[in-house]
């Protein structure tokens, strides 16, 4: 949609309009066509022009010929930029690490942030001391790379009687991750923190740490909340669950599920008025979370 216009200061021969943080998009550039006129008020230069006569002198004029433009660049060629991790950042990898991430990424989740810098002589010179070599193995393979990097962020749900008594066990945690199209072998799963015995409504969508062990080289923790089955006449049942935050079983891993990542709201939650409290208690636990791991 094209809207009229005049310009108060130094009428740009080129415009860019920046789409950087959409993979599919990129800057265009364009430049006009006509050069439009500047509305200029003696005494005064031409960032000091109030607006109001700006916009009177385009009262009755035929300005649809200021907005005709020539693109200059359409779009730039996607491209990878390679950086220097000054931090552990989720999805990305470890301090000292030097990675190459798209530039559509790169600026606005690690360069911005300050979580990274250009890989530049200077600066590699400037971060010696924290760069890792170039072929050390931080991953596996790229499949547990972006395997770690899914479900790091998830809730596995251990569903358990609410009549037969149970102690959780290694076949628990095989048998959630089965329902999330994960097979692993019970040898690959570490319950760290002890025995979990029930049924116990107390522990009722309460949270503890497993650890998989991926390719015999990374460890990943992953989050498991209790949910007893068959009393929801007792228990009322929690709206998307899987979002909100939960207390952990062992007072002693508190401080590490807080540090576990979570999947950030999506759009729909953002605009769900029930979840309003929810969004900002996850904006906090973020903030707060990123503070703690700088």
């Amino acid at each position: 949609m094209y809207r009229s216009f005049a310009c108060r200061a130094f009428p740009s021969t080129l415009l860019r309009r920046d789409f950087s943080t959409s993979p599919a998009l990129a800057t265009v550039i364009v430049k006009r066509v006509y050069k439009p006129p500047l509305v200029k008020v003696a005494g005064r230069t031409h960032l000091e022009t109030p607006q109001h006569l700006v916009d009177k002198s385009v009262v009755g004029s035929d300005d649809d010929k200021w907005l005709v433009y020539d693109v200059e660049e359409k779009s730039q060629p996607h491209h990878d930029v390679k950086l220097i991790l000054l931090r552990n950042v989720d999805d990305y990898g470890v301090k000292g690490q030097v990675v190459s991430v798209p530039f559509h990424l790169a600026h606005p989740k690690l360069l911005l942030p300050g979580f990274a810098d250009y890989h530049t002589e200077e600066n590699v010179e400037k971060h010696k001391d924290i760069i890792l070599p170039e072929d050390s193995i931080i991953n596996s393979s790229s499949s547990a790379k972006e395997f770690i990097t899914f479900f790091s962020k998830r809730v596995f749900d251990i569903c358990l009687s609410s009549s037969t008594p149970w102690t959780i066990e290694k076949w628990h945690i095989k048998a959630s991750l089965r329902k999330h199209r994960v097979w692993v072998s019970e040898e690959q799963i570490e319950i760290p923190g002890g025995d979990v015995n029930g049924p116990d409504l107390s522990l009722e969508n309460k949270e503890f740490i497993a650890v998989l062990a991926i390719n015999n080289h990374e460890k990943l923790s992953i989050r498991c909340r209790i949910h007893h089955l068959e009393l929801d006449d007792q228990i009322p049942k929690v709206d998307r669950w899987y979002f909100r935050a939960a207390e952990p079983v062992w007072e002693e891993e508190r401080s590490k599920l807080l540090d576990m990542n979570r999947v950030p709201p999506n759009m729909a939650q953002r605009n769900d008025k029930c979840l309003s409290e929810e969004v900002e208690n996850y904006e906090q636990w973020k903030r707060q979370r990123e503070d703690r791991l700088a």
